[in-house]
């Protein structure tokens, strides 16, 4: 059984993990997450033009989140949640409050504040997803559809709530049910170029270093 580690817990990490799953035979998937929890966090464009906007097999049941046939967004957080929860449906080995204290060719020492502990897990294949906020900073909101609040990047969720971004101050708007903020180049394309970045990321890793080790 091969190894991948993948580092980050971000929705192009866990789209990398979900098409690996799908394109690799005999390899096991250890994803590592600093953080507590995924999704169901901090915010990031959700908006999308056509549902769902990755194989229908990477989710699982996102409920009153899942989006409707006049929804133009999702929830983000809870997106890449239904996509982890469908990871480790897969098998996928998700290790969380976890971080990689050193990294060499072959393996990653990781302390970590469940079972793993501190521990050194050997690889065949690693993808690192951390990451720096990368591009102008986008001012985010969430309000009341019912508002009708107009004429800005916005997309229209399942729950009653629209969602909002703008690149100047949100002060103007006094209604907002949660903000947030995000560095990047375009709200309305975020939510697929994540997943198509993942995705490409992970195809390099099978086409140049598993598949052919796989063949010989």
């Amino acid at each position: 059984m091969r190894q991948l580690i993948i580092l980050g817990n971000t929705l192009d990490a866990l789209s990398a993990a979900h098409y690996i799953l799908d394109t690799c035979q005999n390899i096991e998937v250890q994803l590592i997450s600093e953080t507590a929890e995924i999704g169901l966090s901090a915010e990031a464009p959700g908006i999308f033009e056509k549902w769902p906007p990755c194989p229908n097999h990477w989710l699982s049941d996102m409920k009153s989140q899942t989006p409707t046939q006049e929804s133009t967004a999702v929830r983000r957080s809870w997106f890449e949640k239904s996509l982890a929860i469908q990871l480790s449906k897969r098998g996928c080995n998700i290790h969380l409050k976890t971080r990689a204290s050193k990294i060499s060719s072959d393996s990653i020492q990781v302390l970590g504040a469940g079972a793993i502990g501190r521990n050194t897990i050997h690889y065949d294949a690693i993808l690192d997803f951390r990451q720096n906020n990368v591009g102008p900073e986008w001012f985010g909101g969430i309000l009341s559809s019912k508002l009708g609040f107009s004429g800005e990047i916005s997309g229209f969720r399942p729950d009653g709530t629209t969602e909002v971004w703008l690149n100047e101050s949100r002060n103007r708007v006094n209604n907002w049910i949660q903000t947030t903020t995000w560095f990047g180049e375009d709200p309305r394309n975020a939510l697929l170029e994540d997943i198509e970045k993942g995705i490409s990321k992970a195809k390099s890793k099978v086409d140049t270093i598993i598949q052919p080790s796989d063949s010989r």
